[in-house]
């Protein structure tokens, strides 16, 4: 015995709010309930990276910071940045 099954899709429209200071995109606000992170981990090393982490940082300027003081320290000069934000999504209109 073979069941048929009907489905409906229903297709919503999603608006993502970012964090403000970012470039400003057609329909996105800023959300002022959090602040940005920076972050840096060094990725120097000939067999293994040093995988040494800065952990979250308020600003660029403290990231670079840190950065350098470790480039003086270890000699190492490679770095993977990450920069987090804070978005939100609402729904929107049912398409």
């Amino acid at each position: 015995m073979t069941s048929s099954t009907t489905r409906t899709f229903r297709f919503r429209q999603f608006d993502v709010h970012q964090e403000a200071g970012t470039p400003a995109q057609s329909g996105v606000t800023a959300d002022e309930s959090a602040e940005p992170e920076y972050e840096a981990r060094c990725v120097s090393g000939d067999e293994e990276d040093c995988g040494e982490a800065s952990g979250p940082l308020a600003d660029a300027e403290h990231l670079n910071k840190w950065m350098a003081e470790h480039t003086r320290d270890t000699g190492h000069q490679r770095f993977r940045r990450a920069y987090c934000e804070y978005a939100t999504v609402e729904p929107g209109a049912w398409l």
